[in-house]
């Protein structure tokens, strides 16, 4: 999913702005990164969000990382997956 597709999402348009903003910064940034640095960006992000009092909600973190996954190679996909299954368990 590129980000003109995601950003055409209702569940995109409902986010805040500064949410929109970051998702904007992660896909420009993103399609380079790997998927340690990608999950990396995110966990700062949050910590970013944190400090705004905002955060991702569960539903919107895998709109995101599933947008983000589409646009990776499947080996990449993969690693995305092992890291999100040691991150989250």
């Amino acid at each position: 999913m590129t980000y003109q597709e995601l950003s055409s999402t209702s569940e995109f348009q409902k986010l805040h702005p500064v949410k929109q903003q970051i998702i904007r910064e992660i896909f420009q940034n993103g399609n380079s990164s790997s998927p340690e640095a990608l999950l990396s960006t995110l966990m700062s992000l949050n910590k970013e969000l944190s400090r705004r009092n905002l955060n991702f909600t569960k539903e919107e973190s895998s709109l995101l990382i599933n947008a983000i996954k589409e646009t990776m190679p499947i080996k990449d996909r993969q690693k995305v997956e092992m890291l999100l299954n040691l991150f989250y368990r």
